[in-house]
């Protein structure tokens, strides 16, 4: 193994703001309208005791929403070996892709604004693979070392196959 490496969970920060956005605002907009609420004789439910459920229901999802984020992003796991490139994902079922390094074409690294600020950057790795054209390492640190480290094993595996890149014009 090379190196091994998994998402951070800074990717999910923006996911994490509009929940928390979204719970404060209902919460205190259903309080209010609760507020606002007068009890009638004419029904056999009191509307008011109706809102403290619709709040906790609110929390409840948008907290199953977050801790499915953060399960997505945690169980990430990226490993290089001197061969290949291995991401798997998945919370109850994974699914495993291997790249085999002797087919990567080339590697691009993306470092947007966000990513900049928490020293992060996703290394995108193209690829003349059918199944998998295309793997992007999201929110890793260091993406320049791990780009390097990749494309020093694939000059190797292209030196020990003999693999050469050809580019039609």
């Amino acid at each position: 193994m090379v190196w091994r490496g998994s998402p951070s969970q800074a990717v999910n920060l923006p996911i994490y703001l509009l929940l928390g956005i979204g719970v404060v605002v209902s919460t205190v907009g259903l309080l209010f309208l609760r507020a606002g609420t007068v009890p009638s004789a004419t029904t056999d439910v009191n509307l008011r005791s109706v809102y403290p459920w619709i709040i906790a229901a609110i929390w409840t999802l948008c907290g199953i929403g977050a801790l499915v984020s953060y399960l997505k992003v945690s169980t990430t796991k990226y490993v290089l070996t001197s061969e290949r490139l291995r991401v798997t994902t998945g919370v109850l079922s994974t699914r495993t892709e291997d790249l085999e390094l002797r087919r990567v074409r080339d590697s691009i690294i993306l470092r947007p604004l966000w990513a900049r600020m928490a020293g992060l950057g996703d290394v995108q790795v193209l690829s003349a693979d059918a199944s998998t054209p295309r793997v992007v390492l999201h929110a890793i640190r260091d993406p320049d070392g791990v780009q390097t480290m990749i494309r020093s094993n694939v000059q190797t595996q292209w030196s020990r196959f003999g693999v050469r890149q050809m580019e039609l014009d």
